[in-house]
């Protein structure tokens, strides 16, 4: 009796201990989903906030934030609030290296944006595929950037299809036979000036002369004297805004009366500010504009200004939209990084500031591109086509 009393008493111990670890354990769990859900979602991002482009740099790391901004006021990422981790990558491919480095591996992002140029985020892709990070490109074009991997996506459509558009404005809307490129001899500018030249030339135009120049430079009378004796309809400006507008005021100052269109590095505010009166009549491509009459276009331009007190240009728009999509991805998937690149890549008709995003089978976007012409000092909407 006492033997089976004893025994009795044993098991009932047991059973207490039992629960009893079970409830702590439960309590530790619960500390513990707890606090991953408390844990910030981060986003990496890179470009450059010193040397000649750090304009477009701070503008594209300001709507990335500001995007981010917004997403924490209104309770975060399926209740996780949301970080921006950024780096400097001086408009250096060796510096996005080190750069992106650093984000996947130490800071552990979820995802990273790249706020830089072909470049450098050519010099991030092919390290983000190998660890499998998913990278959204905000603005960079060169076509090279999103092979190699199902982990790096465009916001921004490429040189070749910029280039097209660019071909089809000239020739057939405002049908102009003859032209003139001036490029910067970059990747960016060598992929942009061989398209054009492609494109120009299927649609029955004539590349009368083509002359490239080094980023930095501040004396193009050489190259623009060679344009003004073939006496263009048009000359392409395939350049950054700093460049650009030199060039531009050169031309108009030695009389060169071809009209003038360039590629979206031209569409800053500072090209309308270091070129002046020059610039009256350049038409640009692009992919945003701050007249348009959608809600989620004029809440952003508002919202920006109230925020940094100064004008903002493309290069926040696509930076603003990488990281909606990124929401966008993570809402309908999770934080894991493969489940991040997989709905990015499934992207279709997400509102963004610069029209409604579909990523293709590509990793490329699928949105409209807009025309604007200078007029009174200021970018004016001409029209807009998806290609």
């Amino acid at each position: 009796m006492k033997k089976m009393l004893f025994l009795l008493l044993l098991v009932f111990s047991l059973i207490l201990t039992a629960c009893s670890a079970e409830k702590s354990e439960g309590k530790e769990g619960s500390k513990d989903s707890k606090k991953n859900n408390q844990d910030a979602i981060k986003i990496g991002w890179f470009g450059p906030l010193t040397g000649p482009t750090s304009t477009d740099g701070q503008i594209s790391l300001n709507a990335s934030q500001l995007a981010v901004d917004q997403i924490n006021e209104n309770g975060g990422i399926n209740g996780q609030k949301v970080e921006i981790i950024s780096v400097d990558d001086q408009g250096k491919p060796q510096e996005a290296a080190k750069g992106v480095q650093k984000l996947m591996n130490s800071d552990k992002v979820a995802a990273v944006i790249s706020g830089a140029y072909s470049g450098p985020t050519l010099a991030a892709a092919s390290l983000v595929q190998k660890a499998g990070v998913p990278m959204i490109v905000s603005y960079a074009k060169h076509p090279e950037a999103t092979k190699g991997g199902d982990y790096v996506s465009r916001m921004i459509y490429t040189s070749d299809v910029q280039a097209k558009a660019l071909a089809d404005y000239a020739v057939n809307d405002e049908e102009l036979k003859t032209f003139a490129i001036v490029y910067m001899n970059i990747d960016y500018g060598i992929e942009s000036q061989v398209a054009l030249e492609k494109e120009i030339s299927e649609l029955g135009g004539n590349v009368l002369v083509s002359k490239s120049f080094n980023m930095g430079d501040t004396d193009f009378n050489s190259a623009l004297s060679a344009v003004k004796e073939k006496k263009p309809d048009a000359l392409f400006v395939v350049a950054y805004y700093n460049e650009g507008a030199s060039i531009v005021s050169q031309a108009r100052q030695m009389g060169l009366e071809s009209r003038i269109i360039g590629i979206d590095g031209l569409d800053a505010p500072k090209y309308l500010e270091l070129a002046g009166e020059h610039a009256e009549g350049t038409v640009i491509s692009t992919s945003f504009y701050k007249a348009d009459e959608r809600e989620i276009v004029q809440n952003f331009v508002k919202a920006y200004k109230e925020k940094f007190n100064t004008e903002l240009s493309i290069t926040a728009s696509q930076s603003y939209d990488a990281v909606l999509a990124i929401k966008d991805a993570i809402e309908r998937s999770s934080t894991d990084r493969e489940d991040i690149a997989k709905a990015i890549n499934s992207t279709k008709d997400l509102e963004g500031t610069s029209g409604s995003i579909t990523i293709d089978e590509n990793h490329e976007v699928v949105k409209p591109i807009v025309f604007m012409k200078v007029e009174n000092g200021e970018f004016k909407y001409l029209h807009s086509k998806t290609y």
